[in-house]
């Protein structure tokens, strides 16, 4: 493989604070009366008695006990009036600036929002022209919801490894606080936040070293998002829902297994052992996911990073902005080994290897 690595980070977090205190107490109190029913159904489904990493999912929700908000203290809100591109474009800048690379050199740039503002204009014109990239830059939209990150930066290495490509902008957004109903108990996990990634060759025995990837089209359906009962161009307002409560129930319950079989096949791609990765950062739909599966993949030296009490699960940006933070806050440095793991609605999962740095 090519020597392909991370060169510079952007990230955005809207200003608007929203508190657990904006549910209103009687909401918020019928959403415990049900948690420990809810509970009950997931440690007793036959699902949860499957495998042992499903069973190590059912009792780190039993530890959380009835807290409806699952550790969550506050997330962030985009404003009303503002779009999705409004996010991405400073955090573009920043990643930009942060890789010292002109927009002018940028020949691939990869997008996924939760939340255009059309179905089938693709908002990667608007902040390619935001960010004034060349006519020749190629432009697309990588669609895999949380785990778009992953996709799009094997995508990008395989380009720049074939030497058409000589840097990539790779850029997640999620305004997902537009599509929640505020009476549903899962609308306290999700933030709206940017994050962008600058992608190029880098020194050798650097770089992305390692990956593996997954699809199974049987959780498709877990997580939507449309007018209930129907799809998004029927009549009605479009938000997040289940179109099966059993399978979303399966797919949250898989997540621990996932994390431990790709990380272990991106490991051996990447012929390291998991004791030798020094940085974690995974998928943060709750304050305790990314310790579970760091402990169930045998992790057992890694740092990380967990955002969720204070910013919710930032969707696509989940792991550019644990990589950031890691980064800035000096846990994450030259030549430290990285394993991610990222999984998307519908579904698919991956495993990234990378060593961190080897640019100048």
């Amino acid at each position: 493989m090519a020597q392909i690595g991370i060169h510079g980070i952007g990230t955005y977090l809207p200003p608007q604070v929203r508190g657990n205190d904006w549910w209103p107490s009687t909401v918020v109190d019928k959403w415990r009366q049900k948690a420990n029913a809810k509970l009950l159904r997931a440690a007793t489904s036959p699902e949860a008695t499957e495998t042992e990493g499903q069973a190590r999912m059912v009792a780190a929700m039993a530890a959380q006990g009835d807290d409806p908000f699952f550790g969550c203290r506050e997330r962030r809100v985009l404003e009303a009036g503002r779009t999705s591109t409004e996010m991405e474009l400073p955090a573009a800048n920043e990643a930009l600036a942060r890789a010292n690379v002109d927009p002018s050199e940028i020949d691939l740039l990869l997008t996924y929002t939760t939340t255009p503002q059309f179905a089938v204009a693709p908002e990667f014109g608007v902040l390619h022209r935001g960010l004034g990239l060349r006519p020749s830059c190629m432009s697309t939209t990588t669609d895999a919801v949380c785990n778009a990150f992953a996709i799009q930066l094997t995508l990008a290495a395989g380009m720049i490894a074939g030497g058409r490509v000589r840097y990539a902008l790779l850029v997640q957004s999620s305004a997902i606080s537009r599509l929640l109903d505020p009476e549903d108990p899962t609308s306290t996990l999700f933030s709206d936040a940017a994050s962008a990634v600058v992608v190029g060759p880098v020194a050798e025995r650097h770089g992305l070293i390692g990956y593996a990837h997954g699809t199974d089209g049987a959780f498709h359906g877990g997580l939507v998002c449309g007018v209930p009962g129907g799809t998004w161009y029927d009549e009605g307002r479009v938000v997040a829902w289940s179109q099966d409560a059993r399978v979303g129930r399966k797919m949250v319950l898989n997540l621990a297994d996932q994390a431990r079989q790709i990380v272990g096949d991106a490991l051996i791609d990447a012929k390291v052992t998991a004791d030798e990765i020094d940085f974690y950062a995974s998928h943060q739909p709750t304050d305790w996911l990314r310790r579970l599966t760091q402990q169930y993949a045998g992790l057992t030296n890694a740092r990380g990073v967990d955002t969720f009490p204070w910013t919710g699960s930032l969707m696509p940006c989940n792991v550019p902005f644990q990589l950031a933070i890691g980064e800035r806050e000096g846990l994450l440095g030259e030549g430290d080994l990285v394993a991610t793991y990222t999984g998307g609605s519908g579904a698919s999962w991956a495993g990234l290897i990378m060593r961190w740095g080897g640019h100048t």
